[in-house]
């Protein structure tokens, strides 16, 4: 090649490269600028005052309300400080505050008590006064249903709009002796007084729901300004239809669990779980696209990675609960109870799913990703657990707008974003017209979703392994409901032991000349049900019987070692697969030409540009096969494997040059 021919084909290639970088950073700026902000972001602030940890709920009050005020002043720029409750106590919040401090390096003062918290809070013009509220002695339990002394929510409520901090009876002399003005006596006053009174003045992007026991979490309530409600009733009902659609309930109330999400699901609002949260606004700071929250490399899967095997059955494990904010943050990936989760010595032994609040921890506590992905084995799948607690089949009813729609739109880009290709669900009839609508919604507005797992209300597993399709136009998502749990004492044959449920995957068909539905199975560990460890005794039902379900003795275990107990004993022609996987194996296998087809047209962009005309080749050949193919049986068995042929030529072959890799990029952005 002549000098000036080759100076040519640099510069070409110069400007090619220069145009790819430019392409993706507006890619990225495009997926960064789609990703919704439901939760406040806070600027970093200069100086943190640390609190010691106070496990008294009246004194937890004032700390909550002050926090709150706090940061509501950083996010205004009123100040540069803000207020961080010291929880070194547990292994999980004492990694999200070194993460926090490491990277956002701010001063880091104290500690100081709460009331001279407030003090500075006072000094500063933030807090005005107190709100006199009655501590909620009734005899119920946390969060049970019961008699409610409301007066502490409207304290909460009202604190954001007075400026004052909650303040109950017995620590009324505190407040005076620091020279505070009573605001407001709240003592008497219900939380529909307060809602009549100040509906006006309450933000519309968050409703909280609290026990009025409770001090936790009631700093993101006063910070987004948001009204407080003990739980179900008419109160709550108004509160939610006040609100815009598509926000999040701050929290979680007192009586039943149906009873607070059916309605904020009809009003299209989701439950966040984040009662026992700490810090939030502290945690707050960064944008997911600066955090590394993409699910790695490593945990992922493509048609690359399935194996097209016969005789045999396909199970995959996903845990339950994953939507549950406060329990990502805080037991399931460390502090007590994290050898449960994801700190079990069984992890990364088989392959399992996590269910996961993406998200929402992508903006309130991205430090926790961070450390789930960072630690993630190549066994570990992370599955979106609906982008919220809510029941997609009932989701903004009470609206006239397609309130899913809109909701799905927004998940779809988190999950596009952080590397996610399936989604599971909690529905009140996981198999009715609404519902039926609610995953082709999904399947529509969310492109490249690879499958749905569902769950009833109740039971789990009323699908017993039913699986429906969702979408159009050529690319069909499988919705495939649970067919067991691992959940004690339920008494109903799909809801069992370890050795109960391996025995009846042991015992369904597998996949031989004739695919069907009943050869691929997804199950459900329940996250807090208890079983003892029998060693492989042959009793079904020994593994609960006598297991206290209260509280953990020595010789039990929840979470995933059970689930180990399980995969133990099935049977050496039952795999077990992560649940992507398992996805993708009932594309391929039920619906295998239209899998097939998708598969071609996946791998020509790779091929178009850059490469020998060999896998060019091998896919025409491919393509001419798919007439030839059928659904359900082996007939697709040659193709699919010529097919993984070319993805691993395409894969081992040297980057090609710019251009190619321009257009694949464009390729793939308008596929999703």
């Amino acid at each position: 090649m002549s000098r000036n021919r080759r100076s040519q084909w640099t510069a070409l290639f110069g400007v090619l490269i220069a145009l790819e970088c430019a392409a993706a950073c507006a890619a990225s700026s495009h997926n960064v600028a789609e990703l919704h902000r439901y939760w406040p972001k806070y600027p970093r602030p200069e100086a943190l005052w640390t609190v010691p940890f106070t496990g008294d709920h009246e004194l937890g009050m004032v700390f909550e309300t002050a926090a709150g005020l706090a940061a509501t002043a950083l996010e205004q720029g009123r100040t540069n400080w803000v207020l961080l409750e010291d929880l070194s106590g547990s292994s999980a919040y004492a990694k999200w505050t070194q993460m926090m401090i490491a990277r956002t390096r701010p001063r880091v003062e104290g500690p100081i008590s709460v009331w001279q918290a407030v003090g500075k809070l006072r000094e500063a013009g933030i807090v005005r006064g107190y709100i006199l509220y009655r501590y909620d002695t009734n005899p119920r339990p946390m969060h049970g249903p019961g008699i409610v002394d409301e007066s502490a929510n409207v304290a909460t409520s009202l604190a954001g709009i007075l400026g004052g901090v909650a303040v109950s009876e017995r620590l009324r002399p505190d407040a005076e002796k620091l020279g505070l003005p009573m605001l407001l006596d709240a003592r008497d006053r219900t939380e529909t007084w307060c809602l009549a009174q100040h509906a006006q003045e309450f933000g519309s992007r968050a409703v909280a729901l609290a026990d009025p026991k409770s001090r936790v979490a009631r700093h993101m309530a006063v910070a987004m300004n948001a009204f407080v409600a003990s739980g179900p009733g008419e109160t709550y009902e108004a509160a939610l239809a006040r609100c815009e659609p598509d926000c999040p309930v701050i929290g979680w109330g007192c009586g039943d669990e149906q009873g607070q999400t059916l309605p904020s699901s009809q009003w299209g609002l989701f439950q966040t779980a984040t009662n026992w949260c700490h810090n939030l606004p502290a945690y707050s700071t960064e944008e997911p696209s600066t955090m590394g929250v993409r699910v790695p490399e490593r945990c992922r899967r493509s048609w690359r990675d399935i194996q097209w095997e016969t005789g045999v059955h396909y199970v995959a494990f996903l845990m339950s609960d994953g939507d549950n904010v406060q329990w990502l943050m805080g037991n399931f990936a460390g502090g007590s109870e994290g050898r449960w989760y994801y700190e079990s010595p069984a992890r990364g032994k088989f392959p399992f799913g996590w269910t996961l609040c993406y998200a929402d921890l992508a903006q309130v506590c991205p430090y926790t990703l961070g450390d789930l992905f960072s630690r993630a084995t190549p066994q570990d799948d992370f599955v979106l657990y609906g982008g919220g607690y809510y029941y997609p089949d009932r989701f903004g009813e009470k609206r006239e707008d397609d309130l899913l729609a809109l909701h799905a739109r927004r998940m779809g880009a988190y999950m596009r974003f952080g590397g996610l290709r399936t989604i599971a669900f909690n529905a009140i009839d996981w198999d009715g017209p609404k519902a039926l609508r609610a995953y082709n919604t999904f399947a529509r507005e969310a492109p490249g979703l690879d499958g749905i797992f569902t769950v009833q209300y109740y039971p789990y597993s009323a699908g017993e392994g039913r699986i429906l399709w969702a979408g159009a136009d050529g690319r069909h998502t499988p919705v495939i409901s649970c067919r067991f749990t691992i959940w004690a004492n339920q008494g109903r044959p799909c809801d069992a032991t370890p050795a109960a449920v391996a025995a009846r995957l042991s015992a369904l068909p597998k996949g031989r000349g004739v695919w069907t539905e009943d050869c691929f199975s997804f199950v459900m560990p329940h996250s807090w049900s208890r079983f003892k460890d029998t060693h492989g005794a042959p009793s079904l039902t020994a593994e609960e019987e006598g297991v206290d379900q209260g509280k953990d003795a020595p010789d039990t275990a929840r979470g995933l070692l059970p689930v180990q107990w399980c995969v133990d004993r099935l049977g050496s022609d039952v795999r077990v697969v992560t649940p992507h996987e398992l996805a993708l194996l009932v594309r391929l296998h039920l619906r295998t030409r239209e899998a097939l087809a998708q598969y071609i047209a996946e791998l020509k962009p790779r091929a178009a540009v850059g490469h020998s005309a060999r896998p060019r080749e091998l896919l025409r050949q491919a393509e001419s096969r798919l007439p030839d193919v059928g659904d359900a049986d082996n007939s697709g068995r040659r193709t699919f494997r010529l097919l993984q042929r070319v993805d691993q030529m395409l894969t081992d072959t040297p980057a090609p040059p710019a251009e190619y890799r321009l257009r694949v990029g464009a390729w793939h952005r308008d596929a999703g």
